[in-house]
Parts: C-alpha cells; structure tokens; sequence
C-alpha cells in the first residue's frame, strides 16, 4: 500500500508544483485521508491544509470527464481515476491490479503507441489508439502520456489522459456521408434532368410510329419494347429524383405509432406471406415527432421491405420506440430551447431476424445504386438516408451476419428549421 500511496502523491504533485513540499509527509494515510481525524484539536493547521488540498485534486481528479490512468516503469498500473473504469467497463481495484500492455489493442497503431511509452523524455498528444474494454470489444481513444518523475527528477513512470472518440468518430462518418450524399444529390439532379429530355422525344416518336404501323406485327412489337423501356427509364428517374432533390418536408407534429401500424396495415399481406411475426414495443409517454409524416412513412416502408426481403424464410420484425436526448444534428441547428446542446429524440429501431449484411458492404449500402438484389435499383436506403437528413434526423445500422440487421431512426421531437 505504501508504493501505491507514494505514486498518487507524485500524480497530484504533478497538478500544481506549489504545493509540492506540503505533500511530504511522515503520515501518508492522514495526509491520503484514508483515516479520519478523532478530533479537530488534534490535527495541525499543516495538516489540515494538506487535507484541504488532497481534497480539492481527488474531487478534480475523479469527476473529470477523461480518464486518467498511471503507471510505473514495468507497465503495472498504480493510480485510476472513476471515469477510466467506467470507459473501460472495469472497477477502479481491477484496473489497479492490471498492466497498462494489457489495455491496448492489437491493432498496428495501438501497438506502435504502446512501443513509444516508456520511452525517456517522450511525450504523446492526442494520439488515436485502440483500448481494449472488459469484453475485450474496442473502444478507440483519444490518448496523451505525460513522464513521471520522482523527487531526484528521475524518470520514475507514465501518466495518460484518455478521452472516449467512439461516438464522435460516428457523428464525423455520418456528417462525411451526408456531405457526400448532399453533392452527389445535386450532382445527380441535373444529370437525370438532361436524360429526361431526349427520353420524352425518343417516346414521342415511338408513339407517332406506333400509330403509323399497320398489319406488321414485328414492327408493332419493336415499337411497343421502344414505349415500354423509356416508361421504364422515367420511372427509375422519377425515383431517382426523390433521391437527388426531395421536396421540401411539411414539418408538423405526428404521432410515430400512429404512423408504424399505418405502415403495418400496408404491409400486413407481406409478412404474412413470408411467415414473419411482427412485434412493437412502445416506451410510455413518448413525445411527438415533429417531421413530414409522408416522407418518414416512406422511410418506413422501406425499411420494413428490406427487412421483409432478409427473411425469405420467415422471421420476426420487432419495432422498438422510445425518448432519448441526444447532441442536436447539424440540420437541425437553430431549434429553439437548446440551453445544454441537446435535445429530445424519438429513436425507432427496427430489427430484423435475417441473414445480415457482410461488413464489407456496410460503408455502402446507402450510395445510390448500390445493391446486392438481383432485381433492385440500389436507390431505397439513399433516399431513406435523404429523406431522414431532410427532416433534421439521422439514420445508422447495426449488422451481424447470420443474426440479423437493426436500422435505427433519431427522429427530432422538437420545432427545427
């Protein structure tokens, strides 16, 4: 116990050098608060004060929003702050009978970190690293290492600061894809418009052939394959339009259950004919959503499709809806009573018991075009993705191969621009 105690007065020395000397003390439990104090009287004013100042750096230290984790020159951790064992699902007294090897990952980056720690004199700023959780699941980090020096200012060990990147890496990526699905939307509408034009002409002068045709039945049969495929062409622009520019939503107050079992009812025939069971699960008192309730039925119905389409041979679709605050969106920036940054959502989550999606196919299910159906147009997920964005939501996914797929809505329940 004494080691461990030694190395915390070095982490706190570290804090503020001016209170270096006060620190040393013969009595390092009074001076650690590790006992009590029998009577006032009976404690020097030094003492008092060096309690003060403990007190003040333990507070600091242990609600920091970062973790904090130290370790001597053989990796063995001996200081812990709360937040560290609570990124890392462990409790503070297993973190301190662990070895600072055993966190990071093996990836090639968390690896080369781990290489530069002990390393005299070095110092690393904000490095992204890989820890490894109680699990054993990743959690990527953004990582600082500070020296520890004893008091003959040797080298004597290592100090990180850690902070939790994992959600924020997922807001960068959803950010990227939006940016990404926004140019290409603008991109594609002008593209789609110029095809339409010549495509209305090719129609129209397949048509006057058609009427102009007599008796000769290849002739009238190549001229109705000519009508056939430019309706066909028109219609895949048409969709794709809804991708490229969706109208502008008209944002009001709905309901989301009322909204899913109008999508059900829709759809009953579909799951029956599959085998599927459908089930929802409501959180009481959920708000409502203030979006365009045609455009998210749409989203909707497209995502109940897919999930229909995973589960050729039966399955069950549960719907999950509950309340949760979250960071407000990019769109949905100059929503009014924001004092804290965030706001209410409704998350809907739909999960599927089907076949899963590969994970080298996950970066693209929402590019347009892309799909894995014989016969699809790879545009359903892109205007879902659209479509939520417009409405100043989000959209993500889960997947497991052989253990199904879970696509997740954040539905704003708030008044946005």
């Amino acid at each position: 116990m004494t080691s461990k105690i030694k190395k915390q007065k070095q982490i706190f020395s570290l804090l503020n050098n001016r209170f270096a000397n006060l620190l040393e003390v013969n009595d390092p439990d009074t001076a650690f608060g590790y006992k009590k104090a029998e009577a006032s009287s009976e404690i020097s004013e030094q003492n008092l004060l060096i309690n003060k100042v403990y007190n003040f750096y333990k507070s600091i230290i242990q609600n920091m929003n970062s973790g904090l984790i130290a370790a001597d020159l053989e990796g063995d951790i001996n200081f812990v702050n709360q937040p560290a064992g609570k990124m890392l699902d462990y409790s503070r007294e297993d973190l301190l009978q662990k070895n600072i090897y055993d966190l990071f990952s093996d990836d090639e980056e968390s690896q080369k970190c781990l290489r530069l720690l002990f390393l005299p004199g070095k110092k690393i700023d904000d490095k992204e690293v890989k820890f490894k959780k109680k699990d054993n699941s990743k959690i990527l980090v953004g990582l600082n290492i500070s020296s520890i020096h004893d008091e003959n200012n040797n080298f004597d060990g290592i100090v990180m600061l850690f902070r939790d990147l994992t959600e924020i890496r997922e807001l960068k990526l959803q950010v990227e894809r939006m940016e990404r699905l926004a140019l290409l939307g603008e991109l594609s509408a002008g593209i789609a418009h110029e095809i339409r034009n010549p495509l209305a002409g090719i129609k129209a002068s397949a048509q006057i052939l058609q009427d102009g045709v007599d008796n000769d039945k290849l002739q009238h049969q190549i001229v109705d394959r000519i009508v056939r495929e430019v309706d066909k062409a028109n219609r895949l622009l048409k969709e794709f339009f809804k991708f490229a520019k969706p109208t502008r939503p008209n944002l009001k107050f709905h309901d989301i259950e009322l909204i899913i079992e109008g999508v059900h009812l829709l759809l009953k025939s579909n799951f029956q004919s599959k085998n599927i069971e459908f089930k929802t699960e409501y959180e009481t008192g959920l708000p409502q959503i203030f979006v365009d309730d045609t455009q998210i039925e749409q989203v909707i119905i497209n995502l109940f499709l897919n999930g229909i389409d995973a589960m050729q041979k039966g399955g069950k679709l549960k719907i999950k809806v509950y309340k949760k605050e979250l960071s407000v969106l990019e769109n949905a920036r100059g929503s009014s009573g924001n004092p804290n940054g965030k706001l209410d959502y409704v998350i809907l989550q739909i999960i599927d018991s089907g076949k899963g999606i590969d994970k080298k196919n996950l970066e693209k299910i929402f590019n347009p075009f892309y799909t894995t159906k014989v016969d699809g147009l790879g545009l359903g997920l892109s205007i879902c993705s659209r479509l939520t964005q417009e409405n100043g939501g989000k959209i993500d996914v889960h997947t497991e191969v052989g253990n199904g797929t879970t696509f997740t809505l954040a539905l704003p329940a708030f008044v946005h621009n």
